[in-house]
């Protein structure tokens, strides 16, 4: 049984490459500019819980466990994570990551983005985002595994499971997981194309800063906002901030990502141009037109290209 699946074969189903795998490979093949890449699929993670024993070791934990107890759910977080990590993915579960990774390498360079996509997230009434790890600038089949692997940990942070258990479920949850090519962003951000705050769906608002996106993800810096009116694309409102810091992909050629300060002048500076920003919001409503509800996606500029890096439904329009 393989537990890859190609996301330029055509739309993949969320049951078996998660919320984050079926978007991406949706919108490729709708023809949106997306970096290429495979999911390990959820099949490969239930193989890794079962054939190591890992399931039959988490399921009386999860059957006994009081959602409404803080210090149990902690409790069972820490049991249950702790024996995903001590864990060694299974010998054919490895080969399969190592030769998709070759493959993709012949045609799409060495660095890679490694994300979590876990079935039920950025669904319609659920994002989860930004409950589980992504890691960036991964070279090598040994630091792709490792990612996996990682990936595989975070279904069972305390966050995750608490968040799952407040919805009523998560014991059968499953973590498939995104290889992709890494697009090394000069400048990336958020799109929305509904005010979060006011709601209007006339107006796609967009945040923006220098290198990837993790440092407006991780709250590092306040990004740059641009208020574009989705009906003729006119710029309404342009707020620039001081963006003290960017994160890069290693320079020396290793994996991993670097922080680096900007000079005063760098950090003033627009971190995208007026056609820029009508440019990002242009994708964006196309993508909502895909759609057909209102998203927040992510994207990053390089070489003068757009890249679409995801999208979910936003959940928290009224």
């Amino acid at each position: 049984m393989s537990y890859i699946a190609w996301m330029h074969n055509g739309k993949l189903p969320r049951e078996e490459v998660g919320g984050k795998g079926a978007s991406l490979s949706d919108l490729m093949s709708a023809g949106f500019k997306v970096p290429d890449g495979f999911c390990v699929t959820a099949g490969g993670y239930r193989h890794f819980a079962n054939v190591t024993g890992i399931e039959a070791r988490v399921a009386p934990i999860l059957a006994s466990l009081d959602t409404a107890d803080a210090a149990a759910l902690r409790h069972a977080s820490e049991t249950v994570s702790g024996f995903v990590r001590e864990t060694e993915l299974p010998a054919d579960l490895q080969d399969e990551i190592r030769q998709a990774h070759a493959q993709l390498t012949t045609t799409m360079g060495s660095h890679y983005a490694v994300r979590s996509s876990a079935i039920s997230e950025d669904g319609s009434a659920a994002s989860f985002a930004g409950l589980y790890e992504s890691y960036l600038n991964m070279v090598g089949d040994h630091e792709v595994l490792d990612a996996v692997h990682r990936c595989y940990v975070s279904l069972w942070s305390q966050r995750a499971v608490s968040y799952r258990a407040n919805r009523g479920g998560g014991a059968d949850e499953a973590m498939a997981v995104v290889v992709m090519k890494l697009v090394p962003s000069e400048t990336s951000g958020i799109a929305f194309t509904a005010h979060p705050v006011t709601g209007s769906l006339d107006q796609v608002i967009i945040n923006a800063s220098f290198g990837l996106g993790e440092a407006i993800v991780s709250g590092r810096v306040t990004p740059d906002s641009f208020l574009i009116d989705k009906r003729n694309f006119a710029l309404l409102e342009r707020e620039i901030y001081a963006k003290e810091l960017a994160i890069f992909p290693h320079p020396g050629g290793g994996g991993g990502v670097i922080e680096e300060k900007l000079s005063y002048d760098r950090q003033r500076a627009p971190s995208l141009s007026d056609e820029q920003a009508c440019d990002v919001a242009r994708l964006a409503a196309k993508v909502e037109a895909h759609y057909g509800s209102p998203q927040d996606i992510e994207w990053g500029l390089y070489h003068g290209e757009l890249y679409l890096l995801q999208s979910r439904p936003i959940t928290t329009l009224g």
